[in-house]
C-alpha cells in the first residue's frame, strides 16, 4: 500500500532518464514514459501554441468556403453519401447546399476523432445504462479502425472532389500546423530529454527556423516520391496503347509495374504509420526534412510491433485523458449556465418564451448546449433584438474559446505522444540515450558548466602586470 504514492510520483514528477527505482521492465516497455504524457500535454505554452494554430486554421478554412462556396455549398451528408457509394462500387452524386466545403470536412472530422476517443476508452460496455454510458454510445459504434477510414476517406473526398480546394487549404493547413505543431514537438522534445521548459518564443523561433526546409517539407516528400512513381506508371500504361510493339513491351515489364505499385505502397503506410515522427525528428534532432522522413520511415519498418504497441497504449490512455477533460469542462460549463441563467430568470429580465410557449431563460437562448458532444450552438438570432447580438456574441466567443482549450489539449497531447514514441523508437533502434537532444549553439553557450559539460567554460588568466621591485633586508614595505 505505501509503494502507490511514490509510484505516482515517479510517474508524473521524475526525470525517466535517471529513474533507478522504476521497475525495469516498465522502463524498458516505456510505459512510465507515456505516462508522462499528460505531464507534458498540459504546459501552457503547448496549449496556447495549439489554440492559435487550431483558431487560424479556422478563420483560413471559413475564408476559402466564402471565396469557394459564394454561389452555392455542399449538403451536410456529402462525405457520408461519398463513403456511402466508395464502399458498394456505386457513382456518387454531388448535391448543392448551405454548407461550405471546409464547414463539412471539418465537422466530418470531428465526428470521426470523437468516434476514435469513445471507441477506444476500456470497458465503454459497462457504463451501458448510465449517463456516461450514452455519451461513449454515442461515439462507439463504431471501432476505431472504422473511424480511422471515414477520416481517410473524408480526406479522400476533398482530394478526388474538391482538388483545387485541397491543394489550397493543405498548403495553408501544413504551413499552419508546421509552424505551431513543430513548435510544440521542440518544447516536448526539450522538457522530454533535459526536463527544462522552454518558452512559448522559444518554441516558436525554432519552429520558424526549420518551418520550410524541415517541418513542412518532411511530410511532402512520400508524397512526392509517390506521385513521381504514379507518373512511370501512367507512362507504362501509355506505352500499352502502342499496337504490336507495346503489347510485348508493356507486357515484359509489367513486373515493374507492380513493383512500382509496391513502392507506393509503402511510401503510404510510412506515411500513415511513421508520419507522426517526422516532425518530432526535426524538433529532436536539427536535421533537414529528409534525414526527418529517413527516420520516420526507417523506425515504421524496423519496429512496426513495437511502433503499433506504443501507439495503441498512448491512444487508450489519450482516450481515458479526453474522457475526463470533455466532463470537466462540461461540468463547468454547465454549473456557469445554470447560476447565471437562473440570475436572469428570477429577475424578470426575459419576458419571452420559446417556439412552443415554453418558457425559456434567456441565457438559454443566448446560449444553447445539448450535451458534452455539443457544448455550443449558435443561438436563434431572429429572436433576438438588436443589443442582445452583443450578449450573444460575446457568450459565444467566451464559450468557444473554452471549447477550443479543450480541443487544444487534445492536439497538444498528439505531438507530445509523437515526441515521447519518437525518443523511446530512438532509444530501441539507434541506442540513443533519452537525454539527449539538439540544442542550437546561441542557447548552449548560455549554459552554465554545470548543465552542460559537453562545452567547458574557460576563463582565461589576465597577463600578469606586477612591477614590484625587490625588497633589501633593512627596507620596509610602504604602508
Amino acid at each position: 500500500m505505501g509503494c502507490a504514492p511514490s509510484l505516482v510520483r515517479e510517474v508524473f514528477m521524475s526525470t525517466p532518464q535517471t529513474d533507478t527505482h522504476a521497475p525495469h521492465w516498465l522502463e524498458a516497455l516505456g510505459l512510465l514514459h507515456i505516462f508522462r504524457i499528460l505531464k507534458l500535454s498540459l504546459q501552457p505554452s503547448k496549449i496556447g501554441l495549439a489554440l492559435i494554430t487550431i483558431i487560424c486554421t479556422f478563420l483560413f478554412g471559413s475564408a476559402l468556403d466564402i471565396i469557394w462556396t459564394a454561389g452555392s455549398g455542399v449538403d451536410a451528408a456529402a462525405i457520408d453519401r461519398f463513403i456511402i457509394a466508395n464502399e458498394i462500387d456505386q457513382p456518387y452524386e454531388k448535391l448543392t447546399g448551405d454548407y461550405g466545403i471546409f464547414e463539412a470536412w471539418r465537422e466530418h472530422g470531428e465526428r470521426c476523432v470523437f468516434g476514435l476517443m469513445g471507441s477506444s476508452v476500456p470497458g465503454a460496455e459497462v457504463a451501458q445504462g448510465t449517463p456516461l454510458g450514452a455519451y461513449l454510445e454515442t461515439y462507439s459504434r463504431t471501432k476505431p479502425l472504422r473511424n480511422l477510414t471515414n477520416f481517410a476517406y473524408g480526406i479522400w473526398w476533398l482530394i478526388s472532389q474538391h482538388p483545387f480546394f485541397f491543394v489550397f487549404f493543405g498548403a495553408g493547413t501544413l504551413l499552419l500546423w508546421g509552424l505551431g505543431g513543430g513548435a510544440i514537438c521542440r518544447l516536448a522534445a526539450v522538457e522530454f530529454a533535459r526536463d527544462e521548459k522552454f518558452t512559448f518564443m522559444q518554441g516558436l523561433t525554432y519552429a520558424r527556423t526549420h518551418l520550410l526546409g524541415g517541418f513542412a517539407l518532411a511530410p511532402c516528400i512520400p508524397l512526392v516520391f509517390a506521385l513521381l512513381v504514379a507518373l512511370l506508371l501512367m507512362a507504362s500504361g501509355l506505352l500499352l496503347r502502342i499496337p504490336l510493339l507495346g503489347d510485348l513491351l508493356g507486357g515484359v515489364t509489367f513486373v515493374l509495374s507492380i513493383l512500382g505499385g509496391f513502392i507506393i505502397a509503402a511510401l503510404l503506410f510510412g506515411l500513415l504509420v511513421g508520419g507522426h515522427f517526422m516532425w518530432p525528428a526535426v524538433a529532436a534532432e536539427g536535421q533537414d526534412a529528409y534525414d526527418a522522413f529517413s527516420r520516420g520511415l526507417s523506425y515504421a519498418f524496423t519496429r512496426p510491433w513495437k511502433t503499433f504497441i506504443y501507439s495503441i497504449t498512448a491512444t487508450i490512455f489519450a482516450s481515458v485523458c479526453w474522457l475526463f477533460v470533455n466532463w470537466f469542462t462540461f461540468a463547468a460549463l454547465s454549473i456557469t449556465r445554470l447560476f447565471v441563467g437562473a440570475g436572469a430568470n428570477w429577475f424578470g429580465l426575459w419576458p419571452r418564451s420559446g417556439g412552443e410557449g415554453d418558457p425559456i431563460g434567456k441565457l438559454q437562448a443566448l446560449w444553447s448546449m445539448n450535451g458534452p458532444s455539443h457544448l455550443y450552438t449558435w443561438p436563434v438570432w431572429s429572436s433576438l433584438s438588436w443589443h442582445e447580438y452583443i450578449s450573444a456574441f460575446l457568450v459565444g466567443i467566451c464559450v468557444l474559446l473554452v471549447v477550443g482549450l479543450m480541443f487544444s489539449f487534445l492536439a497538444s497531447f498528439y505531438y507530445c505522444a509523437c515526441t515521447t514514441l519518437y525518443f523511446l523508437l530512438r532509444r530501441e533502434i539507434d541506442k540513443v540515450d533519452l537525454a539527449e537532444v539538439y540544442m542550437e549553439p546561441y542557447v548552449a553557450n548560455n549554459e552554465s558548466t554545470a548543465r552542460s559539460p559537453m562545452i567547458p567554460l574557460v576563463v582565461p588568466t589576465p597577463p600578469s602586470t606586477d612591477i614590484s621591485l625587490p625588497i633589501s633586508g633593512d627596507q620596509k614595505p610602504g604602508l
